[in-house]
């Protein structure tokens, strides 16, 4: 594949260690090419005393452009990507950010500019309801042709890239490892079914491992691909917040699911909401948010198949007995027991009936929520 001297020496900068972000751009600013920086001469550039050691060591390494191009070449055989900002393939909306990646890795595809994109974030220790949440929002969001953007993480991010998958639209994980790294490793196929579904991105280099500090830092790529951010979960002091300063200082919407006020989960959502942010109950309240910007939204709107109504008349007595006593929070079997006053044999005969029938749901070891809309008199 063809490739134009300047992105080949874009991507042999990509692969050198100890220059970071910054430095890249004070030496743009001073030089004004990447090609400038790595033709200056040693002289000059020891003498450059806001440029540490080690960056003045890499630069005076030099860059070898036959083996860079063949390096570059390998990457294509591998179909991964590697774009800079004055590609027309180099998501535009990642230019309205002050500190947009020079270069970004792809695998997949990168999002579509013309659609609604929301980014899903919360918690990777996050409550069974909070990963129903996830999973149910962006399966929705999907459904109506919006982009799903998050970090491929546990928790939130996997079920919000799980959610859009089922909802048959586009996913995109923008990860803190090189993306041939799989990070971490009990997502495997996910990773490589957002891959085939949209798109897994990164600023970091092939083989770079997970570092703690890659993660705050690709937040702002979450942030810069999104028209909005939607909250799932948050501790009062989560990384998530960082992902939605980032937002905030690039102009994006914040959505935040509210919570009980004495979940620790929920204190930083209904912090945001005290603060500005939109509250939100359904998909539907983000995809009412977008409709103003992206007016095909409003014609096409389409709800999940488990959105479907049950009215008490279609059930049976001990049926209703246990929907009344569910919703999108995780009861247990045995408080079922209690509440509802039926036997062990008979609640577990109903459990049996209502998952048949795709109204509750099992997501984990006899925790159980609603996975319909019941309404009773």
């Amino acid at each position: 594949m063809a490739c134009s001297k300047q992105k080949l020496l874009w991507y042999a900068w990509s692969k050198k260690e100890n220059i970071g972000y910054k430095e890249t751009t004070n030496l743009l600013a001073y030089y004004g090419s990447i090609e400038a920086v790595l033709t200056v001469e040693a002289d000059e550039i020891n003498s450059l005393e806001w440029l540490s050691d080690s960056a003045k060591v890499t630069i005076l390494e030099g860059i070898d452009l036959e083996k860079e191009y063949k390096s570059y070449e390998e990457l294509n055989r591998k179909d991964i990507h590697f774009v800079v900002q004055e590609d027309l393939r180099y998501p535009k909306r990642l230019l309205n950010m002050y500190d947009p990646p020079w270069f970004l890795y792809y695998l997949g595809e990168l999002p579509d500019e013309k659609l609604p994109t929301v980014a899903i974030i919360g918690a990777r220790a996050c409550s069974a309801y909070g990963l129903e949440v996830a999973r149910k929002f962006a399966k929705e969001l999907a459904m109506n042709n919006i982009q799903v953007v998050s970090g491929l993480a546990k928790g939130v991010d996997g079920y919000a890239h799980r959610g859009a998958l089922e909802g048959k639209g586009k996913t995109f994980g923008v990860i803190g490892s090189g993306v041939n790294i799989c990070y971490p490793r009990e997502n495997y196929q996910l990773y490589h079914d957002v891959e085939y579904q949209g798109g897994v991105l990164s600023e970091y280099p092939l083989g770079s491992p997970a570092l703690a500090f890659h993660f705050p830092v690709r937040n702002r790529i979450i942030a810069g691909l999104s028209d909005g951010i939607f909250v799932v979960e948050a501790k009062e002091k989560s990384g998530t917040l960082i992902t939605v300063d980032c937002g905030l200082e690039q102009g994006k919407d914040i959505y935040a699911l509210p919570g009980k006020i004495t979940d620790q989960l929920s204190i930083g959502c209904n912090r945001l909401i005290q603060n500005g942010a939109k509250l939100v109950q359904t998909a539907s309240d983000i995809i009412d948010e977008l409709a103003g910007r992206y007016p095909f939204l409003v014609n096409k709107r389409k709800k999940s198949k488990q959105e479907s109504i049950v009215f008490e008349n279609q059930v049976t007595d001990e049926e209703k007995l246990v929907l009344m006593k569910l919703g999108y929070e995780p009861v247990h079997f045995e408080k079922l027991l209690i509440d509802t006053g039926l036997d062990t044999v008979k609640l577990m005969e109903v459990i049996f009936v209502l998952q048949m029938k795709g109204l509750i749901k099992e997501i984990s070891a006899q925790y159980y929520i609603l996975h319909t809309i019941f309404v009773y008199s």
